[in-house]
């Protein structure tokens, strides 16, 4: 005849059995919510971008530059595999940038919008093209600010030190959201840079955005200025802070912030607008639309 400690046993195993193991600290769910885990709504995202070729609407970016948040307020088209048109609302009303991979020698087709508005052809990493921008053009795109979501989920649950919740956000946009926040230490390695090294490949080389590095580097004035031998501090993390709202019927972020490792927001994107598969044509990428004043 089973004891009563044998018949507690079995209770507690059968319990461990369908509920499976405790959620892990970077899976964690807000307390009493039916929400999906963090992994989840990347997944479900990156297959939802997946399924759309085509999108446009109003994106408001804010990044921190040296000291000063400076925001931007941009009309886009983005199609497949990769087409971008871009229109300045707000600073520089009237500047567009057009950028398509494999054309135009991959180089970005831009006027200002002011006097005297000539157009030019600026390569993707020049110092023209990169004013006042955290990343270059070709890593614009729902998918790709999806991919770096995940990503920097996946590095942070290697490390062990996620911290990461999902609740409920409320509505943003006319949407329903999720509420994804996450944390993070302010750790980092020092790596020497290589021969012939500029910031650019010295950061794909370690696995961190260019930008973030240069920001945490205040010897550091440009991407050309770092030396074979130089010591150049890595940091582990993108910020110390995240915090993303993704909508609850398109999975699309609507929202993304971030923080330095001194509570600084760092950067902010968010689409006021958002149209999924309008049917864009060549004709949205033409330089020469009537619509467009390149």
């Amino acid at each position: 005849m089973m004891t009563e400690s044998g018949k507690l046993f079995l209770a507690l195993l059968f319990v461990f059995v369908l509920c499976g193991e405790p959620a892990s600290q970077a899976e964690a769910p807000d307390s009493g919510a039916a929400s999906p885990t963090a992994s989840e709504i990347f997944a479900r995202s990156l297959k939802a971008i997946k399924a759309v070729n085509d999108y446009q609407g109003e994106f408001v970016k804010r990044e921190l530059i040296g000291n000063n948040l400076k925001t931007e307020k941009i009309v886009f088209k983005f199609a497949r595999p990769f087409k971008v048109y871009m229109k300045y609302i707000d600073p520089h009303p009237g500047q567009e940038a057009l950028y398509i991979r494999g054309q135009n020698k991959n180089k970005i087709k831009a006027h200002k919008g002011s006097f005297p508005d000539i157009t030019v052809n600026l390569s993707v990493y020049g110092r023209q093209a990169m004013k006042d921008s955290h990343a270059p053009i070709m890593t614009f795109g729902l998918q790709r600010q999806i991919e770096i979501m995940g990503e920097i989920y996946r590095k942070a649950v290697a490390r062990g030190e996620a911290n990461y919740t999902v609740s409920d956000g409320g509505a943003l946009f006319g949407e329903p959201v999720w509420k994804i926040e996450a944390r993070f230490p302010s750790t980092g390695d020092i790596v020497k840079v290589k021969d012939d090294e500029n910031l650019w490949t010295f950061a794909k080389r370690v696995g961190q955005a260019m930008y973030v590095i240069l920001h945490y580097n205040d010897n550091i004035k440009s991407p050309k200025d770092i030396d074979e031998g130089d010591e150049v501090f890595v940091p582990h993390h993108y910020g110390s802070r995240l915090e993303y709202l993704v909508g609850k019927e398109t999975y699309m972020p609507l929202k993304e912030t971030s923080w330095d490792h001194k509570g600084r927001v760092y950067e902010s994107y968010e689409y006021p607008v958002l149209d999924l598969s309008p049917g864009l044509t060549a004709k949205d990428f033409d330089p020469d639309n009537e619509a467009y004043d390149f």
